[in-house]
């Protein structure tokens, strides 16, 4: 888990972007990012006590931004935007 406005994203977003994960709305705020490797992460974007916070099943350490959190968060924002939240 981490929150967008507190934890440091330019390398999640760099490592994404390398990465061109494929990226699936399950529900607005929980989406299936397929990684690397193959592997099947679920990503869940929120507000927590007015921060944005982000989920994701991988094994990386809370707080820190992942590759997968940040393809996740490009769509949930687009979809966001569409919606007018």
């Amino acid at each position: 888990m981490f929150i967008i406005e507190e934890t440091p994203i330019a390398r999640a977003i760099q490592n994404a972007r390398a990465l061109h994960p494929k990226v699936k709305m399950i529900e607005f705020g929980q989406y299936e990012v397929t990684g690397s490797k193959g592997n099947t992460y679920i990503v869940r974007c929120s507000r927590q006590n007015g921060q944005k916070v982000v989920d994701c099943t991988c094994q990386t350490r809370d707080f820190t931004a992942c590759k997968h959190g940040m393809a996740a968060v490009s769509l949930h924002i687009a979809v966001a935007r569409q919606r007018g939240h």
